[in-house]
């Protein structure tokens, strides 16, 4: 059942219900008044004891109205006197009392015929003038007339009450219908969104009624699962681009040492010179690989981790010992550091030696040998600061950009050559980004590259 047609019933429902109570308790109550003022006029010709027929007037000869009933018993129960109401050609049959009432009170009862209603009041051991001994009087009224405005009463409080309760299911229906049409808006522009257009918004009703401030929040729903599906997509994509670059770095070394092994098995390497340096290609080939496995791995985990275990770590110690390292396997590129003081940061030790080593060897092979590089580490403003530059050749604008995507490389030909997968900054954009830190590159064609890794500093009491 829709909405509006369960208000629609309840309203119907409440409106029948109330009708009939107001329209029970109208009639109940009128009805008693009526009673109360027949009771009244009973007790008051009882009291003025005014009780004798109606005489006619001489005059006219007009034939007189009783408007009361008199019925006299004796003291055995015998009815001695009985005058009807009514006109006196023509009276209405008398009550249908057998027997004297025991006692004073008002009472309703039929007419002997059944056709009239009497309300009656008995007054017992009454003494009549001139009579002796006690007597009970009872006199009564027709009732023809309360009963008639009773029932005009009722017919009219049942037509009028169905009146109402007609015009408030209508009126309910209306207004129903009308208020919940911004339902009917909501749930269009709903299935606009569930067909595909995720782009579309629900009409924004009156913010102070409830149906704004539910085409509020299913905006807010609608935005944020948009968001997810989005990202959600974005993130389908740069598997896809993930998986399809890591094949084809993986198929360039598996190549290389599967041809050198079927120059092997077909007996064209034979002992000597030769042979070595097929041996020596294919563990050139197997430690690429095995590089490119690890950085993979390396990837893999920060994906799954948060920054892995953390530990305080003096940061310009380990940027002295990566400098150290540095130097020793590499002497083509003077390197000089600059560090001040002690800096202490909350970190994975581990990781940010490897954040320090990919920046090293990433300055180290794409500038020409000789070219020197500056490290420093430094505090500004809450932030440790590890700076590497170059004065290399720099990086073109329209890479700058891309540098930190995995397996990027500004000049691929180069890099295979070194040996390179175009990871290392991938995977130091990833720790500095897990520690919640930040990077910044900073280069200009034939000025040199210098990237900036800002990482919060450990607060000590």
């Amino acid at each position: 059942m829709a909405i509006r047609t369960k208000i629609a019933a309840a309203m119907a429902v409440l409106l029948i219900v109330a009708v009939s109570i107001i329209g029970f308790v109208t009639v109940q109550t009128v009805s008693s008044h009526l009673i109360n003022q027949v009771d009244q006029k009973l007790h008051g010709v009882l009291k003025q004891g005014d009780i004798g027929p109606a005489e006619g007037n001489e005059s006219t000869g007009e034939v007189p109205y009783a408007e009361f009933a008199l019925m006299i018993f004796d003291e055995d129960g015998t009815l001695v006197l009985g005058t009807p109401a009514g006109f006196k050609n023509d009276p209405y049959s008398m009550p249908d009392l057998s027997s004297p009432p025991s006692k004073s009170e008002y009472f309703t009862v039929e007419s002997v015929d059944g056709e009239t209603s009497y309300r009656a009041a008995s007054l017992v051991n009454a003494k009549l003038t001139g009579v002796s001994g006690t007597y009970t009087v009872v006199v009564a009224t027709s009732m023809d007339g309360v009963e008639a405005t009773i029932s005009t009463l009722t017919r009219t409080v049942l037509i009028t009450g169905f009146v109402v309760a007609a015009l408030g299911i209508v009126i309910a229906w209306i207004i129903t219908r009308r208020g919940l049409r911004v339902v009917d808006h909501m749930v269009a522009d709903a299935e606009t969104v569930a067909s595909g257009n995720l782009d579309h918004r629900i009409t924004a009703a009156d913010p102070r009624t409830e149906m704004g401030r539910l085409s509020l929040a299913l905006n807010r729903m609608v935005s944020r699962l948009t968001d997810a599906i989005t990202q959600r997509d974005r993130q389908h994509e740069r598997l896809r681009q993930f998986v399809a670059d890591a094949g084809h770095e993986l198929r360039t070394p598996l190549t290389a040492i599967g041809g050198y092994v079927q120059l092997y098995e077909s007996g064209a390497t034979p002992q000597g010179e030769k042979l070595d340096r097929a041996m020596s290609r294919i563990g050139s080939e197997n430690a690429r690989l095995a590089k490119l496995v690890d950085d993979l791995m390396v990837l893999s985990r920060l994906d799954e981790e948060v920054g892995g275990d953390r530990e305080l770590v003096e940061l310009t110690q380990l940027a002295q010992d990566a400098v150290d390292d540095a130097e020793v396997a590499a002497s083509t590129h003077p390197i000089r550091l600059s560090a001040r003081q002690p800096i202490t940061v909350v970190a994975n030790e581990g990781q940010l030696r490897q954040v320090l080593v990919n920046l090293l060897t990433n300055a180290r092979v794409h500038t020409p040998q000789g070219t020197s590089i500056d490290v420093s580490v430094a505090e500004s403003g809450g932030w440790a600061v590890l700076r590497v530059a170059d004065h290399g050749p720099g990086i073109p604008a329209e890479h700058r950009q891309k540098v930190f995507d995995r397996f990027y490389r500004a000049d691929p030909s180069r890099s295979r050559a070194t040996g390179g997968s175009g990871l290392g900054l991938s995977i130091v954009s990833s720790i500095v980004a897990a520690h919640g830190g930040e990077i910044r590159l900073d280069s200009e064609p034939g000025e040199g590259t210098a990237i900036e890794v800002r990482l919060p500093v450990a607060r000590l009491e």
